[in-house]
């Protein structure tokens, strides 16, 4: 009986009534499509902080190009090269200023050459180059500015068997090499080139000289520790000759070839995986056993990754011991480019190990083709063993082999995704000048755009729905409560109490407003799809190179939106206004029941 009068009271003023459900239903939707879109950006940036991440390279900028001309002894002529400069070498230290808020890094990763002669590095069949180091002697007196015949006296080092008593040796690049006599023995370290009139001609196959008693060796920041080696790729052997500083430092450079070409392999120690570039963009990928876990870089643990290669071909497998003696770090050259590079010590004597351990093998990497590897000096070295960079606990100031800037391949960070035109207005500040910062976010900056408009229409939306249901509400309770005081009042008179007439008058409005809430938010659940389908129109991108892809998920996978909405958000914002119109409504009855009837009777209603 209570709810039929109040909606009797109600279709005596059809205009007003039509216009609350209609306001009721549109502020509804308002909340409801703002409530939507702010339920899609939360989703949204959560699923995308799982999925990307921000990395930086960092690399020195030389400060100029020298031009510099290099003679050809095929064909006759000298050649121009270029190479870069550096006005001393930026530290690492420049990257750390307050506010950087890495999350990883910055990072400065050197390889270390571990001494591995127990394992295959390669497959029967390869073929490498061939050099060798031996004491031989010109056929006749010549000098070597074009192919001469020389005769071998002893093989120090051969990559392969030769078994051919004389050979073709050419200084391609002296243009005035001194005569080499027959009746001399000489001890040379050469490789096998391209011969003169090359393609046309194929025989003989020249020889020409390595570089060979030279040492890069620098102390921790880089200086180059000073030494009076000969730099010679060739010497006359005089009587006792081994017994002197340059033979032993021949004899030297012998056992170093031996060790580094193909029986040593690279070791590199990281703070974190995604900060090198071929695991960032998934050109590298983890195929057995697991990644590194937090606990491995932060306790220095000894477990480390080996390619697939290297595991099949010495019957490696996960939870197996590998052995490391690591000798001399580099830190210019990348791995897959310098990793048979040989090797001195300042002093023109091999480098002795400075840690010698046990790893674990907890996981085996496979590299794919392409990927972020622009150039080979991102991409991993042939058999490149890799441990958290605590793992390796002593010091290796005394056995750097060389160093060289910062480059892109050997220098990263990583910071909160979405904070890159935050970190660059902070670095502006430092001034630090010959830095070139380039950073990969595989798209998030793209997608993070659509995620910030979403968001900023959502609390527009949601702003606009509230203030429009408190007006709305305090309007039409208003026009529903206060301006029936005298029909109250009339009733309380004819004996129904405060409760009836408070029910007679909240059912009506609490009804009304239920009737319009229902549609409203239906409707606002369809308008928070369609709003963010709209507002997110960028570019898509494939998650198949992101963080914690591994083989075997679905290619088909992308990155994109989440652009469904949420029946809880729709339900949540109708029973909001339910809600709120309850408050409003209960709070001017209350302030209406608490007049004397006879008070009420003696006011008009207008």
């Amino acid at each position: 009986m209570i709810v039929r009068k109040s909606l009797l009271k109600l279709r005596r003023t059809p205009v007003r009534t039509i216009l609350f459900f209609l306001l009721v239903g549109f502020t509804s939707a308002l909340l409801s499509t703002g409530g939507g879109l702010w339920q899609m950006c939360q989703e949204n940036m959560a699923r995308f902080e799982g999925i990307f991440q921000t990395i930086a390279t960092v690399e020195q900028k030389p400060k100029r190009y020298v031009r510099k001309e290099v003679w050809v002894a095929d064909p006759g002529e000298y050649r121009v090269q270029t190479r870069p400069e550096y006005d001393g070498m930026v530290p690492l230290s420049a990257l750390s200023f307050e506010g950087a808020d890495y999350i990883s890094g910055p990072e400065r990763r050197g390889w270390y050459s571990a001494y591995l002669p127990e394992y295959k590095m390669s497959d029967e069949g390869v073929g490498f180059t061939h050099n060798m180091i031996v004491e031989a002697s010109p056929v006749e007196d010549a000098v070597p500015a074009g192919p001469i015949k020389m005769e071998i006296k002893n093989t120090l080092y051969s990559l392969y068997p030769y078994n051919a008593p004389t050979f073709y040796y050419c200084d391609h690049f002296d243009p005035s090499p001194e005569m080499l006599y027959a009746d001399k023995t000489y001890i040379m370290w050469v490789y096998d080139g391209l011969p003169h009139g090359w393609p046309e001609v194929w025989d003989p196959r020249e020889y020409l000289p390595s570089e060979a008693i030279v040492s890069t060796q620098t102390g921790p920041e880089g200086a180059f520790m000073p030494n009076d080696l000969s730099g010679d790729s060739i010497a006359e052997m005089t009587p006792g000759f081994y017994e002197t500083e340059e033979g032993q430092q021949w004899l030297a450079l012998v056992q170093e070839v031996e060790m580094g070409i193909l029986h040593s392999a690279p070791v590199i120690g990281t703070d974190k995986l995604d900060l090198i570039p071929a695991f960032y963009d998934g050109s590298v990928s983890i195929i057995e056993g697991r990644e590194f876990a937090d606990g491995d870089y932060s306790e220095g643990k000894r477990v480390c990754l080996i390619s697939r290669k290297f595991a099949r071909r010495n019957d490696l497998k996960v939870g197996d011991i590998l052995h490391l003696p690591l000798r001399y770090g580099d830190y210019r050259m990348p791995s897959s480019d310098g990793w048979w590079n040989v090797k001195l010590t300042a002093r023109g004597k091999t480098f002795p190990v400075f840690e010698e351990a046990d790893w674990e093998v907890c996981g085996i990497y496979d590299m794919l083709p392409g990927g972020f590897a622009k150039s080979s000096s991102y991409q991993l070295g042939e058999n490149e063993i890799i441990v958290p960079r605590a793992s390796i606990k002593n010091d290796d100031s005394e056995n750097i082999a060389d160093w060289g800037p910062m480059k892109g391949w050997n220098t990263s960070f990583e910071i909160p995704n979405g904070s890159i035109f935050r970190w660059k207005k902070l670095w502006e500040q430092q001034g630090i000048e010959g830095l070139e910062i380039t950073f990969y976010d595989k798209g998030y900056s793209v997608l993070e755009d659509g995620i910030k408009r979403m968001k900023k229409m959502a609390l527009i939306l949601l702003v606009s729905g509230i203030v429009s249901v408190l007006c709305v509400m305090i309007f039409f309770c208003h026009m529903f409560i206060t301006k029936q005081s005298v029909t109250t009042a009339v009733e309380r008179s004819l004996g129904m109490t405060k409760g009836q007439c408070a029910g007679s008058l909240l059912s009506g409005i609490l009804l009304l407003t239920l009737c319009g809430c229902i549609p409203g938010s239906a409707g606002g659940y369809y308008c928070a799809e369609k709003a963010a389908g709209q507002l997110t129109q960028v570019e898509r991108f494939d998650r198949n190179f992101s963080t914690g892809m591994v083989q075997g998920q679905e290619e088909e996978e992308k990155t994109d939106y989440i652009l469904d909405g949420s029946w809880r958000v729709s339900v949540t914002a109708g029973a909001a206004v339910l809600v709120l119109a309850t408050g409003i409504a209960s709070a001017m009855i209350s302030e209406s029941l608490r007049k004397e009837p006879l008070s009420l009777l003696g006011s008009r209603e207008e």
